[in-house]
């Protein structure tokens, strides 16, 4: 049978060829749509790797922060001063760096004022946060990694140069995204989250290929993305709402780029804040070391001081055990100079020397409880003293008075014998009237400049203590011993009321002139220490001296008791 072929028209021809034409934009745009979605899911899982980095770098700085609080200590330090300029520098250098892309980490005041102008001499870090010398750091050095080492060795020239090569391949971006992922430091993050954000390496051409699901995002996981950059297309970007390849593919870069440079920077920041702590834990060392040397060297003049303490209080103490407690500090801080540590060991190093603090502490806590113990004694044993010398002298007074009554009826007995006063040359005197030297007579206490024969003169010092505890005054004594021209010059200025130079019994120092009221006194009680009024000079009588007496009694001796010792008080041994 033979088939129906219709004629092949040119309307045919034209609708076959729309339709593929239709057909392969259709294509086109489905690829393109696709390649844009990969794209924008690429750049997602870029923002999500660049949180990651933010945060550790924010984790890095805060352990800086420690490291160099801690540093403050050992300040004066250069390598510790150095390497915190080295720290600071890398922190102002990765504040450049977030700053660059819009970024906001806390980067500044990583380190403590002290550090912030550091003088290293070396080239200036760029950037408007730079305000410290711009320093290469060795990391494989501290950290011992190498791959640490070529991560850090890279500077933000190179971030730039980076940069530039990433620019130069956006046009071949835009008309064919790479099907490799990105190669750079931050395309191989550390954490879970980074990895399970980052875009499957071989996004599929084919329209009717489906987004991963792993990579797919809600709007809320959009729009705190897109809140990690302060950039309007970026922001767009990640949200979705840009459809342009081109300008998807170069967020994309920039992401990379921020990322890569804030991983260097993070690199950086754990090297500088290593070096910084190993430089802090070696002065710190060092510092442990020189001050353990100081307080054992201490040690012994500390503890010889203790027993020098204990030597000079010699037992007077009001609390014995103070005494125990102070030899138990003494010999428990003179232990530790025994103790081995390791000098290499800081923390048994301070161990040991707040041992030695403790220990000394405790050495002068005791000390302070002895003094103040025998202070305590000294205080309580003068009291004692005092109390033992006011019975003494009590007692010594009873007898005073007890001698000085008994000899009352001596000194009587003498002046009822002679109440017509004194007559002839006392016994011991050797001397011509008005001859006798000074030597031979004694001065009275109480009236300076005068002077009589020593029984005399010891009988009227009892009858001015009397006198005194009566009238609260002292006998007033005008005139006693007289020389030989002293009664001449009196003769010639009294005439016959004085005696003839040479017989006066002021000449032999038994005779003495008072006051009126002094002599009033001596004329009721004279008699008692031996001194009378003469009758001739009495009223009525041939010389009326109202102010006249004289001593009758020599020889009469007195039984005085002996004086009794008195104690001493006591001064502390610890003076000061």
């Amino acid at each position: 049978m033979r088939k129906f072929h219709l004629p092949f028209r040119w309307q045919t021809a034209t609708t076959f060829a729309v339709c593929c034409f239709l057909g392969g934009i259709a294509v086109a745009l489905g690829v393109h749509e696709q390649r844009v979605g990969s794209a924008v899911e690429e750049a997602r899982a870029q923002a999500r790797l660049l949180d990651d980095e933010r945060m550790k770098l924010e984790l890095t700085l805060e352990k800086a922060r420690e490291v160099s609080q801690v540093s403050e200590s050992v300040s004066d330090e250069d390598l510790v001063a150095s390497a915190a300029a080295e720290l600071a520098q890398a922190a102002t250098s990765a504040a450049y760096a977030a700053e660059q892309h819009n970024i906001v980490v806390s980067a500044t005041a990583v380190v403590p004022p002290v550090w912030a102008n550091a003088p290293l001499g070396v080239e200036t870090a760029r950037g408007p946060f730079a305000s410290t010398p711009s320093l290469e750091v060795d990391v494989a050095a501290v950290l011992g990694e190498a791959e640490e080492a070529s991560a850090t060795d890279a500077t933000l020239d190179d971030a730039a140069e980076q940069t530039e090569a990433s620019a130069s391949s956006t046009d071949d971006a835009s008309a064919e995204p790479s099907a490799e992922p990105s190669t750079s430091p931050s395309a191989s993050p550390t954490t879970d989250a980074s990895a399970s954000a980052s875009p499957s390496a071989e996004p599929s051409a084919s329209p009717d290929a489906e987004p991963s699901t792993d990579a797919a995002v809600t709007e809320d996981d959009a729009e705190a993305l897109a809140a990690l950059i302060d950039d309007t297309e970026v922001a767009q970007v990640l949200r979705g709402e840009v459809d342009d390849l081109e300008t998807v593919a170069a967020t994309v870069t920039r992401l990379e780029e921020a990322a890569a440079q804030l991983d260097a920077a993070t690199r950086r920041i754990e090297g500088t804040t290593a070096v910084l702590e190993a430089a802090t834990a070696d002065a710190a060392l060092e510092r442990a070391n020189l001050s353990l040397e100081e307080k054992l060297d201490a040690v012994k003049a500390i503890a010889d001081s203790a027993k020098d303490m204990v030597e000079a209080v010699d037992g007077n103490v009001q609390k014995r055990s103070v005494i125990t407690d102070l030899n138990e500090a003494r010999r428990a801080l003179l232990d530790l100079r025994k103790v081995d540590v390791d000098r290499d060991d800081a923390e048994a190093v301070e161990a040991l020397v707040a041992d030695v603090q403790a220990a000394t502490a405790d050495v002068e806590q005791a000390e302070q409880a002895l003094y103040t113990s025998h202070r305590r004694w000294v205080k309580a044993e003068n009291q004692r003293r005092t109390a033992i010398n006011k019975k003494r002298m009590a007692a010594y007074e009873r007898q005073v008075e007890k001698a000085y009554a008994n000899s009352w009826s001596k000194y009587a007995q003498a002046a009822a014998n002679h109440q017509d006063g004194w007559s002839g040359a006392p016994t011991g005197i050797s001397y011509s009237n008005g001859q006798v030297p000074a030597s031979q007579l004694c001065s009275l206490s109480f009236a300076s400049g005068h002077q009589l024969q020593c029984d005399a003169a010891e009988a009227l010092e009892r009858a001015d203590d009397d006198y005194y505890a009566q009238t609260g005054n002292h006998l007033s004594v005008s005139s006693s011993y007289r020389s030989y021209s002293a009664q001449v010059a009196t003769k010639a200025s009294k005439g016959y009321l004085a005696a003839t130079p040479g017989t006066s019994n002021h000449g032999w120092g038994m005779a003495a002139d008072f006051a009126p009221a002094s002599a009033t006194w001596m004329r009721a009680n004279g008699e008692k220490y031996g001194w009378v009024h003469p009758l001739w000079a009495r009223s009525g009588g041939s010389k009326p001296e109202s102010w006249h007496l004289e001593f009758v009694a020599p020889g009469i001796d007195v039984d005085m008791p002996d004086k009794p010792t008195l104690l001493k008080r006591v001064k502390s041994s610890l003076q000061g």
